[in-house]
């Protein structure tokens, strides 16, 4: 991997979230088309792009080691970020109310918007491919675990969750995990099509990435110092522990650097609205993307040096 080559691919990624962010601020595109925008991406853009990547492949025995051991290694990481979660709440002494939104940030990164966009820079669609499996637990998670804790004082039937997971992105994996395993492929027309839609991946999330963060109160987003104290340990600290800690364990450098750049992702930006509709503290989930995603910027490049220069 070379890392020019990675700085530049990050620096393109920052500059696209500037157009978005200037084209929000200036009234050049209205913020309201964010949500549609978000729309676009989940519902149409991304689960062409997760087909495309999925049924590009052939299931080979090799193929199938890899994906377990990619799922274990993201079990693992997001279980260890939860628990940084949970230690920095207590250490920090974060306030009652705020702690359930802590905890998420910690361990849920923004996959979507920001993961599958660098890990396609800088790994293509094998590593791609390898990032939807950690998405899956990753989200799993959130509409588990993730939710409960944020609703802790309602009740929630099964359905509801199963109602949760169930949207585009799952479906298309299901269906790509389907036509994987009998070797079915799509006409090339469709191939194409579809592959041609799902590469507009990238710029599409880095435009949303720079509208979300136009739409925050930087001020309110200065208050809320905790995240200032778990960012650079979620994003630095635990992902040079993670690439020491594979390495060791002999796992090759694109299962390797797609699990640790998703675990270095900035925080979760559906966290916001799911702490909003939850009576959550939504204010400090808003704070927490605008924080680590513009820090991203500067730790995701660093990241990629280290599984470099460590590997």
């Amino acid at each position: 991997m070379d890392f020019t080559a990675v700085f530049y691919q990050i620096g393109i990624l920052a500059v696209t979230i500037c157009v978005g962010f200037i084209a929000a601020k200036t009234g050049y595109l209205d913020i309201k088309i964010k949500d549609a925008l978000s729309k676009l991406i989940v519902k149409i853009v991304l689960p062409c792009l997760i087909i495309s990547s999925i049924t590009s492949k052939e299931l080979e025995k090799g193929l199938i080691k890899d994906i377990f051991t990619v799922f274990l290694m993201s079990v693992f990481s997001i279980a260890v970020l939860y628990s940084l979660g949970v230690l920095s709440a207590k250490l920090l002494k974060v306030p009652k109310e705020t702690v359930s939104v802590h905890k998420l940030l910690s361990c849920l990164g923004n996959i979507t918007f920001v993961g599958y966009p660098v890990i396609t820079a800088m790994y293509g669609e094998e590593g791609f491919f390898y990032a939807i499996i950690y998405w899956l637990v990753n989200d799993t998670f959130l509409w588990t675990a993730g939710l409960f804790a944020l609703r802790k004082d309602e009740m929630h039937s099964i359905k509801d969750v199963f109602k949760n997971m169930l949207n585009p992105n799952t479906i298309a994996l299901c269906i790509s995990v389907f036509m994987l395993v009998f070797g079915i492929k799509l006409p090339s027309l469709m191939y194409d099509t579809v592959s041609g839609i799902g590469g507009l991946t990238v710029a599409l999330s880095m435009i949303f990435i720079g509208m979300a963060l136009a739409a925050v109160d930087i001020k309110n987003a200065m208050k809320k110092w905790w995240i200032f104290a778990l960012a650079p340990t979620k994003m630095v600290v635990m992902p040079i522990l993670f690439i020491l800690l594979f390495k060791s364990l002999g796992i090759r450098e694109i299962l390797l650097g797609a699990v640790v750049l998703e675990a270095a992702m900035p925080a979760q930006t559906v966290l916001a609205i799911l702490a909003n509709e939850s009576g959550a503290d939504s204010e400090y989930a808003a704070c927490g993307m605008f924080v680590t995603t513009l820090l991203s910027l500067v730790t995701l490049p660093f990241v990629c040096f280290m599984i470099r220069f460590l590997i």
